[in-house]
């Protein structure tokens, strides 16, 4: 049985250059890349997927990676989106974006954009086809989206992101640790990210390299 996530005060990176492209989100980058590249006449964008997929790196790594604004609902509902609308910036991410359930201000939010030729992508945890939307004229809208979904890490994009903080560390493991964590870690980039930070403070505690006989009382039932 694996043990909860404890907080180990690290700080993960949203950098895009850490973002693992892989089967489970390729089509989600490749979508966000034409878009931000300018490769498609598109306006509207929608990734969707389960919390704890990637949503949120890849948002800020490209906002990042093009000095943007990375926005979620509840800041976009605190704050005040139509100073966007009418600034220089072309691009609004705004993840979350299942929480705002105002279909009126939806509504607007769309028109404006639409008629200032800007861009919109959002994150949310389903298809714009099954958000509850009740004002028929924002259903239309809707289906103007185009989307991608991600999905959760399959174990190849998994062992993929445990090799990559190690390494960045400066640490290698044989492939052996690897199969055992697959075996064992959920299948979401939050508890990977937090298994390998707590693999590599015990290890740094016991002053060993790891190894799966230290592995074991971590995840003891």
């Amino acid at each position: 049985m694996q043990q909860g996530l404890l907080p180990l005060g690290y700080d993960q990176s949203h950098e895009l250059c850490d973002f693992v492209v892989a089967n489970c989100n390729q089509m989600a980058f490749e979508l966000l890349h034409a878009a931000f590249q300018g490769a498609t006449k598109d306006k509207f964008f929608c990734i969707y997927g389960e919390p704890g997929c990637g949503k949120t790196h890849l948002f800020q790594g490209f906002a990042k990676e093009y000095n943007l604004v990375y926005t979620t609902a509840n800041q976009a509902l605190t704050a005040n989106p139509w100073d966007w609308i009418y600034g220089e910036q072309q691009i609004l991410i705004l993840d979350d974006a299942h929480k705002v359930e105002d279909d009126i201000w939806w509504f607007h939010l769309y028109n404006l954009i639409k008629e200032r030729n800007k861009l919109l992508i959002i994150g949310t945890t389903k298809p714009p086809s099954m958000w509850p939307a009740k004002l028929a004229d924002w259903r239309s809208r809707l289906a103007t989206f185009i989307s991608a979904e991600m999905h959760s890490p399959d174990d190849d994009t998994l062992k993929r992101v445990l090799t990559k903080i190690w390494k960045d560390k400066g640490i290698t493991v044989d492939n052996s640790i690897l199969e055992y964590l697959s075996r064992r870690i959920d299948r979401n980039f939050p508890a990977i990210c937090h298994w390998a930070h707590r693999i590599d403070t015990l290890s740094a505690q016991q002053r060993r390299p790891i190894t799966v006989s230290m592995l074991h009382p971590l995840f003891a039932t």
